[in-house]
């Protein structure tokens, strides 16, 4: 048996081609981490992100819009039964994120990015990130008073 480093062999692969978690992928990750850490402490010092003015229940803005991350929900709420916006597909959405390593046990394609034999989930993957994405921008930058529809660059709604 040929043991390198304390790797075992496995099925179908040579063991002298194999790579250890410990130390080779914990490194990797480690300096990752401190690359994002260091990049985000530098933009939260070069960049001000101001708080908005103090709340006044007398004045509210009107669309009353949600945080970023939360007005691609506040916008699906916008287009439908807020039943199926508001209660349905975030469930079935976080549902789906705890299911997947269960339900995803194959093994082919995993460790390669863009695999082909993982193109049905790379596609519906993309599907999803695009939509929420496109709802998260429409929520931002499109509604107006009254939520109506607007072009940024007229002043008439969307009808």
């Amino acid at each position: 048996m040929n043991l390198v480093e304390g790797k075992t062999p496995s099925v179908g692969q040579d063991p002298d081609k194999m790579v250890t978690s410990w130390p080779h992928l914990f490194t990797r990750e480690l300096n990752l981490f401190l690359i994002v850490m260091i990049v985000t402490m530098a933009m939260s010092i070069l960049f001000d992100a101001p708080l908005e003015e103090m709340a006044n229940p007398a004045v509210t803005p009107n669309p009353a819009k949600a945080p970023w991350y939360f007005v691609g929900l506040q916008e699906l709420l916008s287009w439908g039964n807020p039943f199926w916006g508001g209660i349905f597909v975030p469930t079935v959405a976080v549902l789906a994120l705890l299911l997947i390593p269960y339900l995803d046990r194959g093994q082919v394609g995993t460790g390669e990015w863009f695999h082909p034999a993982r193109r049905r989930a790379i596609i519906v993957f993309t599907v999803i990130v695009v939509a929420a994405i496109a709802l998260i921008l429409v929520g931002e930058f499109l509604r107006g008073p009254n939520w109506r529809l607007y072009w940024p660059w007229e002043k008439w709604p969307l009808h």
